[in-house]
């Protein structure tokens, strides 16, 4: 499964730009596995770990704590039968 927690691997939170940054905090990972677990279903890291340049790139603001590995962007597939 993953590397990092249970469900989550460091590729997942790596740059979409390719440069290898992937130093995401493991105090995020750790709240991402509890939320996960508390809903069930999985969720999927739609950005993570963005170096300076791709940030600027994607319209990210200055400082952004995706720079610092701080930050994820995530979502969940549920359906209304998940829910009920």
């Amino acid at each position: 499964m993953g590397d990092l927690t249970k469900n989550f691997s460091r590729r997942e939170f790596a740059c979409h730009c390719g440069c290898g940054f992937d130093d995401i905090d493991l105090r995020l990972v750790d709240i991402l596995q509890t939320l996960r677990d508390y809903a069930g279903v999985p969720l999927h890291v739609n950005s993570g770990c963005r170096c300076a340049e791709y940030n600027k790139k994607v319209g990210g603001v200055d400082k952004s704590w995706h720079t610092k590995g701080k930050a994820a962007d995530i979502s969940a597939s549920i359906s209304a039968k998940t829910l009920f």
